[in-house]
């Protein structure tokens, strides 16, 4: 309603304007002078109800209410100059054409700056009155122009700045806003105290991202991405797509689309078994299996509360037949069970205890699980329905330094075993193994202690500060682990690699301690150091513990590394050592195990695993 008098107002004043400009004169209007003016408010006020500009907020206006108010006001000012053409033949009075112009130029004015002033006090006396912001966007592309707007009308004590890595568009203005080079931020940042930045850049590859994202943190920002449409698409950002950088972005690593044929080969219509479905590994491939279509999916563990928590998430799929099994890989009774009651054509083998020290102080308990649950799992599929066999493996089993590592390399040698059998034997079934490095945010990695000790006020415990690791997303891990099953098939049918071992690119390795500054700095927390010894959080080194190397390794030899089809998966052309009966030095295993000779299984690991060999 008070729009609606309001212009009112403003139609009748623009009419008083354009005489009074027009005869360079304060215009005094006859009686029927004064008609014809009130006639433009009373056919403008129905014009402007018509096109939705008494519905519409006025904190809101943007440049589309601009617009519709141009309309609005053009029919106006036609259908005004139509009552004054009647008004000129009916002899009442005379109407200039020049006033018809000023007419509708006043009312453009008079009409929209009335809207834009009040939403610019709406926003200055409604909300709270807090410290302006700056914040630095980061591309300029149409998804960095959206922001920038969207931020300039919803947050009135914000000032945008804006740069963009595109020359062409240097020292333009868009949108009211200047764009920057790359060059002028640091002055850009200690001119305007900006403390926020928004990366846009979403058409740039992950390595550029990552390289603006580390500039932008080192120069004390807090640095926030905006998400690609494919994450958008498939739901991992839906609300609020402004997310705060993950360790991930910094990777500089681009995770390659699955190839569905590779996904589905093996899955697909098929009774897929995971062992340790519960954990990192495991449970994101269950994710991946229930989207690819399984016929069925066989969930086992032994952490009754893990599988409860991927028995539930999967819950909200429909059409999805699931089984959950609790138990141990140990029983060997139970293994050949799941295969036969089930009639189990695919394994994904991840059950394992992966923890470094933990499997150190308890050797005993990390080979059976590692080594005899493996050969139960390995032996039930032999002797099942079983058609294609994958173990999840690390690269800790490179030239290990841990009974953990030493455990995973023994039970890639036993599924290697089973692959030969199997190739003699003419079963047509596929035993092969998938090595990769850490993945991030899986349990007993290095990334959620450094949150934790972050968020308790550090400090960050460091074993060495050249320590360096792989990394992956877990969800690029599990995805190329199914995909690397049925290259395994695949190459087994042509007689390529029979019982081969696949690696994954891992990319780049990381330096530990890069990787906790870099944390620090995405917390928005500054360094604790000898340059800086008033910052937020220390690092401390506590030294490398029993079994841990300062880097891992892939495979034994960059030639025994061959490529396969898929740009991301390799094949290591690894054979077990010469003269080697996996029967005989299985049972050898079982009796040190069995007595809890400690010495015996590290001269047994040196001598069968390699354990404490160094690279030449």
């Amino acid at each position: 309603m008070i729009l609606v008098v309001v212009d009112f107002l403003l139609f009748a004043s623009a009419v008083w304007l354009a005489y009074s400009l027009r005869y360079s004169a304060l215009y005094d209007p006859t009686v029927n002078q004064l008609l014809l003016m009130l006639a433009a408010p009373m056919i403008g006020i129905p014009v402007m109800y018509a096109f939705g500009l008494y519905t519409s907020v006025t904190r809101y206006v943007g440049e589309h209410a601009l617009w519709t108010i141009f309309k609005a006001v053009a029919l106006t000012a036609i259908l005004w100059a139509v009552v004054a053409y009647v008004a000129r033949l009916e002899g009442s009075t005379v109407v200039p054409r020049t006033v018809l112009v000023l007419f509708w130029l006043f009312s453009l004015l008079l009409i929209s700056g009335f809207r834009y002033i009040s939403r610019w006090l709406i926003l200055e006396f409604t909300q709270e009155q807090t410290q302006r912001r700056n914040i630095l966007v980061y591309g300029a592309g149409d998804a960095g122009r959206q922001i920038a707007a969207t931020l300039k009308q919803s947050q009135n004590r914000t000032t945008i700045h804006q740069v963009d890595d595109d020359a062409t568009l240097w020292g333009a203005t868009i949108g009211g806003i200047r764009i920057c080079k790359p060059a002028d931020l640091e002055r850009m940042i200690e001119r305007h105290g900006i403390s926020e930045a928004i990366v846009t850049m979403r058409s740039a590859n992950s390595s550029r991202r990552a390289e603006v994202v580390d500039r932008l943190s080192n120069l004390g920002l807090r640095v926030r991405i905006l998400p690609a449409f494919v994450d958008i698409a498939d739901g991992k950002h839906t609300v609020d797509l402004i997310r705060d950088v993950e360790i991930g972005d910094l990777l500089g690593r681009d995770a390659v689309p699955p190839e569905f044929g590779l996904m589905e080969a093996n899955t697909r219509g098929r009774v897929v078994l995971v062992t340790g479905a519960g954990g990192s590994i495991g449970s994101e491939l269950c994710r991946q299996l229930s989207a690819v279509g399984v016929s069925r999916l066989v969930m086992l563990d032994s952490s009754e509360f893990a599988l409860y928590q991927i028995d539930r998430e999967l819950a909200k799929q429909t059409g999805l037949e699931k089984v959950v099994v609790l138990g141990s890989v140990d029983d060997a009774a139970l293994m050949r069970r799941v295969m036969r009651d089930h009639a189990v054509q695919t394994v994904f083998h991840a059950a394992a205890y992966k923890h470094v020290p933990l499997v150190e102080a308890n050797p005993f308990e990390g080979i059976k699980n590692n080594v005899f649950g493996t050969y139960n799992v390995a032996s039930a599929a032999y002797d099942s329905g079983v058609e294609v066999f994958v173990l999840i493996s690390t690269d800790k089993a490179v030239r290990p330094s841990s009974v953990m590592g030493a455990s995973k390399r023994v039970a890639e040698l036993i599924v290697q075993d089973f692959a030969e059998k199997a190739r003699q034997a003419a079963t047509g079934k596929v035993f092969c193994a998938v090595r990769f490095g850490n993945v991030i945010g899986s349990s007993g990695s290095v990334i959620p202690l450094f949150k934790e000790q972050i968020r308790n006020g550090g400090p960050i415990t460091l074993t060495h500060a050249e320590t360096t690791r792989y990394f992956m997303s877990i969800e690029e891990a599990a995805q190329l682990v199914i995909q690397a099953g049925s290259l395994a098939r695949r190459n087994d049918e042509s007689g390529q690699f029979p019982g081969r071992i696949f690696l994954l690119d891992m990319g780049n390795a990381v330096r530990i301690r890069d990787l906790a500054v870099k944390m620090v700095q995405l917390s928005n927390l500054t360094l604790c150091d000898a340059a800086n010894p008033n910052g937020d959080i220390a690092i401390r080194e506590i030294g490398l513990r029993p079994g841990e190397k300062l880097h891992e390794e892939l495979y034994f030899s960059v030639e025994a590394a061959q490529p396969t089809s898929h740009q991301r998966i390799s094949v290591a052309m690894e054979s077990a050592p010469d003269g080697l009966d996996i029967s005989q030095t299985f049972k050898e295993l079982q009796d040190l195990t069995a007595r809890e000779d400690h010495a015996g299984l590290l001269e047994f690991l040196r001598r069968v695993a390699g354990m404490g060999l160094q690279a030449e």
